[in-house]
């Protein structure tokens, strides 16, 4: 697994929100410049102490190009593993800096859509949820999300009205001469649970 799906793993399996996956990335993007740093500079002293040499009194700039370039772009001696430094040298590391920042913004470019990308899956989700078509006693559409469709159901319902689910559909042909019926038989079960619960409420006045 690379390390983009094992962050994007990471962020669903915590649930971390947007705010949080660009902390996430961004303390990463800033881990990864300080080790890179880090790994460059370390290379430079082991070099150094392989040629006995001294990090800074044996090296100097060949001419003043060098040394004001270097300056131009942040470098110093410390930066080169050479004695000599020509202009030459200071082009090279400039070079591999810039392709170093490049690889670095790639894999911030990389995480970024697979960030997105399971943003846009659970904004897809959401998208995708259905309200219960249910009717609750008060003879209204339930508002709940409907979770549940129950084996020969055509619809989708909360956990309150799956039971009874076949109280709110009505048995048809898939065929387009029956769409009109259906409708119909469906106004008429819920005018008649729409009467039922009137007169279950004249019931509880009377009482």
């Amino acid at each position: 697994m690379s390390m983009i799906s094992e962050i994007s793993s990471y962020c669903s399996k915590y649930s971390i929100d947007e705010e949080g996956q660009k902390e996430l990335l961004n303390l990463l993007n800033r881990s990864l410049s300080i080790i890179s740093s880090e790994i460059l500079k370390k290379e430079v002293k082991v070099k150094n102490e392989e040629k006995g040499e001294r990090v800074e009194g044996s090296k100097r700039y060949k001419s003043r190009k060098a040394e004001e370039y270097a300056e131009e772009h942040g470098l110093s001696l410390n930066d080169f593993s050479i004695s000599e430094v020509s202009k030459k040298d200071v082009e090279n590391k400039v070079r591999e800096m810039t392709k170093l920042k490049k690889d670095n913004k790639l894999e911030k470019k990389e995480i970024s859509k697979e960030i997105s990308k399971e943003e846009s899956k659970e904004i897809k989700k959401s998208k995708e949820r259905v309200i219960c078509s249910g009717i609750n006693k008060k003879g209204e559409a339930c508002k709940s999300v409907g979770t549940i469709k129950p084996e020969g159901a055509k619809k989708k319902y909360c956990f309150r009205h799956a039971e009874d689910y076949r109280s709110f559909e009505c048995d048809t042909d898939s065929s387009d001469e029956e769409d009109e019926k259906e409708e119909e038989r469906c106004l008429e079960v819920e005018e008649v649970k729409e009467e039922e619960v009137k007169e279950e409420e004249e019931l509880k006045e009377e009482e």
